[in-house]
């Protein structure tokens, strides 16, 4: 039934395609993207179990400030996912930016790493860039604020002091 359909096929006669007439055109399109992937690391948690004579280890809580409106990629080297549905990042020069997303994404997404599409610019940009998680989820980063670490006041060794 097929060799019906296909004009010279029953009778073994060969088809050729028809040559073009003149010029011959092509269109070729390149396209270059570049892709970024920042791995996380998990965050250090002391496994060490304080002994009473020894002084207790300085504690520390992170201060948030007004961040940058955008970091250069090239200064990332590395991020935490934060328990307060952030995304630290860790720069070069050892300074440390938390991302904000929207309500809709979690941090949690992030825990295998992440990619971030490079701009002509060269910086990841709050309000304008996406990270892409690993496992498929896309969240925009709404703002970077700055983090600074600063000792917490230990109530003990304020007691200490005083007698």
């Amino acid at each position: 039934m097929l060799l019906t359909l296909a004009p010279g096929a029953a009778a073994g006669q060969e088809t050729r395609a028809p040559r073009p007439d003149g010029s011959q055109w092509a269109q070729v399109t390149i396209e270059q993207r570049v892709i970024i992937r920042i791995p996380t690391v998990p965050m250090r948690r002391s496994l060490a179990t304080p002994v009473e004579d020894a002084p207790a280890p300085a504690q520390w809580r992170w201060k948030e400030s007004r961040g940058p409106k955008c970091l250069p990629i090239q200064r990332i080297r590395g991020a935490s996912i934060t328990p307060d549905e952030g995304l630290r990042m860790v720069t070069g020069l050892n300074e440390q930016f938390r991302a904000h997303f929207g309500r809709s994404c979690r941090a949690a997404d992030f825990y295998a790493g992440f990619y971030i599409q490079a701009s002509k610019d060269g910086s990841l940009c709050a309000g304008r860039d996406t990270l892409h998680a690993r496992n498929g989820s896309a969240c925009e980063i709404e703002k970077f604020t700055h983090l600074e670490r600063e000792p917490v006041k230990d109530e003990e060794s304020d007691k200490r002091r005083e007698k």
